[in-house]
C-alpha cells in the first residue's frame, strides 16, 4: 500500500501543478463553485478526482486510485484565485496556475493537447 500512497501522491501533485493551456467559455468566479469530478479507468486501475471549489477561495480535492483491487485515497485542502480564465491554486505552499473552461456542467483543464474533463455533481 505504501507504493499506492506514493502513486496517489504524485497524482494528485501531477494534477493540481502541471496542468494548464485551455480557452475559457465563463470568466465568472461563481462558474466554477461547486464539487467536480474527474473519473479515469483501464484494465486494473481506476482513478476518480473529485475538487470542491467554495465561495470564499477555499477548496478540497480527494484522489481515489483503485489498482488491482486495493484503494487508496488522499483529500488535500488549497486556496485559489480567479482572473478571468486563469484559476490560481496554492496547496501546501506549491502554486499552479491553470486556464480553464467552464460550459454549462464541464470544466475542462488542458494540458500539452490533452484535456482532463469535470463534471459537475
Amino acid at each position: 500500500m505504501n507504493q499506492l500512497r506514493f502513486l496517489a501522491i504524485i497524482t494528485m501533485f501531477f494534477l493540481l501543478i502541471s496542468l494548464s493551456a485551455c480557452d475559457k467559455d465563463d470568466s465568472s468566479d461563481d462558474s466554477i463553485l461547486g464539487t467536480w469530478e474527474h473519473v479515469e479507468s483501464w484494465e486494473g486501475f481506476s482513478m476518480t478526482v473529485t475538487m470542491t471549489f467554495n465561495a470564499n477561495h477555499t477548496g478540497t480535492s480527494k484522489l481515489v486510485m483503485v489498482i488491482e483491487g486495493e484503494t487508496e485515497s488522499e483529500t488535500t485542502s488549497f486556496t485559489y484565485s480567479i482572473n478571468g480564465s486563469t484559476l490560481t491554486i496554492t496547496e501546501s505552499g506549491e502554486v499552479a496556475v491553470l486556464t480553464f473552461s467552464v460550459s454549462g456542467d464541464t470544466l475542462t483543464i488542458t494540458e500539452d493537447g490533452e484535456k482532463l474533463v469535470f463534471t459537475r455533481k
